[in-house]
């Protein structure tokens, strides 16, 4: 068999210096008072869709007549929301939303 010619390895000859420079930021977190009496469901739907970020990252209670939901919404047309567990639900029956805060 064959030899073959050896990977070219360059050497380092100076000192690096990666990483010196750290920033660190504060991470505070937003904490968002919803009342059910003062905030209607549309409104809370539109500040979760409109926000920074993606809708399923952020994690919603939504009750309903029938059911109580806790789950993260996916994507909401005029008529229904759909949540991460494929689930629809109609916005009529939607009785409050409240978003839950995961402080660890």
């Amino acid at each position: 068999m064959k030899k073959l010619p050896k990977v070219f390895k360059n050497e380092i000859n100076k000192t690096i210096n990666n990483n010196k420079t750290v920033c660190y930021l504060k991470n505070e977190k937003v904490e968002e008072v919803i009342e059910d009496s003062t905030v209607d469901v549309q409104s809370i739907l539109d500040s979760i869709f409109s926000g920074i970020g993606y809708s399923y990252n952020i994690p919603v209670i939504i009750k309903t007549s029938s059911k109580t939901y806790d789950t993260s919404l996916i994507t909401k047309s005029s008529l229904n929301v759909i949540t991460l567990d494929n689930e629809v639900i109609p916005i009529s029956d939607i009785i409050s939303i409240e978003i839950k805060n995961n402080s660890k």
